[in-house]
């Protein structure tokens, strides 16, 4: 039995608590966030502990989630990791390059499982599109996270905030050789740019076109790959694959002249509609269990932050 807690019991947390609760082999004992009130009604609604200073959970646990903003992710992270305690922090890792590095050095020295909270690479449409996927004959990877202002994220834009949701996902499908980077974002309200463009160009040649934005009025996640011989469609949202492909038909003669006629064949893959929460959480756990790595590990989260910062840079520029 894994004893888990979670750190951090806003929205997000609050979902993280009723997954594990209905984990097998998981024991929830107990939540802590500096939010007394709401703390306390999130711990009494699923029957654990609650604790007003989480060194106290760490006591307890075998493994925690930490969901609280970004700015917290450092210190909190080393806290637990240095504790001997297996973690997973939400995106993004931590606020800087610095921060992310010496994470990574404590989970590497004391042999922690260090997971970050890429929510999108568990989605069932994604894992499933892998066994079409054919990375060295990606020719573009056009990613849309798109929907209209909301108040769950407000110390970040939509680069950290949404982006680098596809960012992770393209650079695990392309690998990190980026070779340019060119983005253009705007602010509509607030201290944070609410749209946003990115082009990366990868060393093999394959372009990545993404837009993020948190001021349109219509929600869309979406991944479509340009490969070589097919045309692939991630609909996040709805747990959706298409694979498009080019199918010859014979010769048709219309007036006496002949010509050959191409039709588009739509394939449409059974997708499990499995909470994706639920299935990164038991992934997590699993890794707590038999000590393997990661799918996301903190390099992975590192990377894709170096990344965004970069996007940053040329927004801000």
């Amino acid at each position: 039995m894994i004893r888990v807690g979670v750190i951090g019991v806003g929205s997000m947390g609050k979902n993280h608590v009723r997954v594990y609760s209905e984990l097998k082999g998981v024991e929830l004992v107990g939540v802590a966030d500096k939010d007394e009130k709401t703390g306390r009604e999130v711990a009494d609604k699923f029957d654990v502990g609650f604790f007003s200073n989480y060194n106290d959970l760490l006591k307890k646990v075998d493994a925690v989630s930490i969901v609280v903003p970004t700015k917290f992710h450092h210190r909190i992270a080393k806290d637990v990791l240095s504790a001997g305690i297996d973690v997973l922090v939400e995106k993004p890792i931590t606020s800087t390059l610095k921060e992310a590095d010496e994470l990574i050095r404590i989970a590497d020295e004391g042999k922690r499982i260090l997971q970050v909270g890429q929510i999108e690479r568990f989605n069932p449409a994604l894992m499933q599109a892998r066994d079409y996927i054919k990375p060295k004959e990606v020719i573009q990877i056009e990613a849309h996270r798109i929907g209209p202002s909301g108040a769950r994220i407000t110390d970040a834009g939509v680069v950290l905030d949404l982006m680098i949701h596809d960012l992770d996902i393209i650079l695990s499908i392309l690998g990190d050789d980026v070779r340019e980077i060119s983005a253009f974002g705007k602010r509509i309200s607030g201290d944070h740019e609410d749209f946003a463009e990115a082009m990366l160009k990868f060393g093999s040649g394959a372009l990545a076109s993404i837009t993020a934005s948190r001021n349109t009025q219509k929600r869309e996640r979406t991944l479509k790959i340009t490969q070589k011989d097919s045309y692939i469609v991630v609909d996040f949202m709805n747990k959706v694959l298409e694979i498009h492909k080019q199918a010859k038909s014979e010769y048709v003669t219309q007036d006496s002249k002949s010509k050959l006629v191409y039709s588009d064949v739509v394939e449409r893959p059974y997708i499990s509609q499995d909470e994706t929460l639920k299935l990164e959480l038991q992934s997590f756990v699993d890794c707590v269990k038999s000590r393997k790595p990661p799918i996301v590990d903190g390099r992975a989260g590192k990377k894709a932050l170096e990344v965004a910062m970069s996007i940053l840079e040329k927004i801000n520029a």
